[in-house]
Order: structure tokens, then sequence, then C-alpha cells
């Protein structure tokens, strides 16, 4: 099968997504509620690299109450960098997170930057106010750690409306992208053609990017030439 008839596959399918996936999307458009949070930067960088090279980080971090709070900022604020990082690392390891001693440099270096910023609430004010993509995602990238890809993910994960026709081009999108048969020069290229998919699907590019990074493995399978739809 060529990547044409591929791509129709995959447009089809996407104009019939089942009732479950429908349900998900809506229950990921309610963590807009993220939105409210008081420490929503910190919060959103501990997730960015709880799931950075894993997504199995997540649940060792973020679902773990217990570490959870012993990264919290106010705990770590009142450390000095070096005791930080090494409060931010152990953590790290018991949570199973990649690579814990470059994030915790990261996050730790994160800490003093909020702190120079005037604190959670400023940081969080200054974010918000930026207008549109471009302005948001530049913001998030002046924290250490934070690329293209975390930068347009953080905002995407709360569902913000400058996001809703946003892909972020990760490595599940990739194995998308490869079963289709397709290569792209560079990240825009390669969000504007799911961006079109999207559009003719009749979905959000937020929508498109939720469904392939949730559903990977069924999508793979339904662009196997040997599965019928």
């Amino acid at each position: 099968m060529n990547r044409e008839l591929r791509r129709k596959r995959l447009l089809e399918t996407l104009k019939q997504i089942t009732p479950e996936m429908r349900e998900k999307l809506d229950a990921l458009k309610e963590e807009q509620k993220d939105l409210e949070k008081p420490d929503f930067i910190w919060h959103f960088l501990l997730q960015s690299f709880a799931t950075m090279g894993n997504v199995r980080g997540w649940k060792g971090l973020i679902g773990d109450h217990s570490n959870y709070v012993r990264v919290s900022f106010g705990t770590l604020s009142k450390l000095r960098h070096d005791e930080r990082v090494t409060v931010i690392e152990g953590v790290l390891r018991d949570a199973k997170v990649r690579m814990p001693r470059q994030k915790a440099e990261w996050l730790s270096k994160n800490c003093d930057l909020i702190i120079e910023m005037g604190g959670l609430e400023q940081v969080k004010s200054m974010a918000l106010a930026y207008k549109g993509t471009e302005a948001k995602i530049s913001f998030m990238k002046r924290f250490y750690g934070i690329g293209d890809k975390y930068a347009r993910n953080i905002w995407m994960d709360v569902y913000h409306p400058d996001f809703h026709n946003s892909i972020a081009v990760d490595e599940r999108i990739k194995r998308i992208t490869g079963a289709l048969g397709y290569t792209f020069r560079n990240y825009d290229e390669h969000e504007r053609f799911y961006l079109d998919v999207a559009q003719e699907a009749g979905l959000q590019g937020w929508e498109l990017d939720r469904l392939l990074y949730n559903y990977r493995d069924w999508f793979l399978s339904v662009l196997d030439a040997r599965v019928a739809i």
C-alpha cells in the first residue's frame, strides 16, 4: 500500500472514531482546569521531566503523592542549589525517572529562575499574558531542559485555546509518520501535515494529537495493510 492510500486509510478511521475515544478527548479537555493551579508552571515542569524519555516516570513522580510533595516548589526553594540537586535527584531515582542527574540540575536551575522572576504566581501571570502560540512557546523555552516539543506540549496538556490547532510532534507521532511512509524536513512541515489531516477529518489539531498519542498502537494496526477496516 502506498503512502497516499495509507493517508486515506488514516483519514477514514479518524472520521469514525469510537465512543471510547471521544470520551477520552472530553476527559482530557477537562484538564484545562489545571491552569487554575497557583503552581501551574512548576507542576508542568515536573510533569514534563517525569515523562521525558519514558512516560512511565509519570506514575513514579506525579502519580505518587509522597514523591511529588518532596519536590514541591515550596520545599525546594528553601534549599541551596547543591542541596536541591541532591534532593531532586534522589526523588527522581526513587520515581524511576530517566536521566535523574541531568533533570535534577535543570529543575534546580528552574527553581532559581522562578525565584528571580518573582515567584510562582508572578511567573504564571507572565506566561498567561503572552499572546499567541509562538510567544507562549518562547516563554516556556526560557526554562532549562524545555525545548520546542515540551514548550508546546505544556500548553496542550491544559487545552489552552491558543493551542487547539497544534501538534506536539514526539516519538509516538513519528512512529505513525513512519508507518504512513512520509518524511519531513523540519518540525513545521511535520506539524503542517497533521494539521491538514485533522482539518480533513473534521478534528482540531489538538484532538488529532491526543488521539495519536493515546491510541498509537491501535492506529498503527489500522495502517497495517493486512488489517481490514
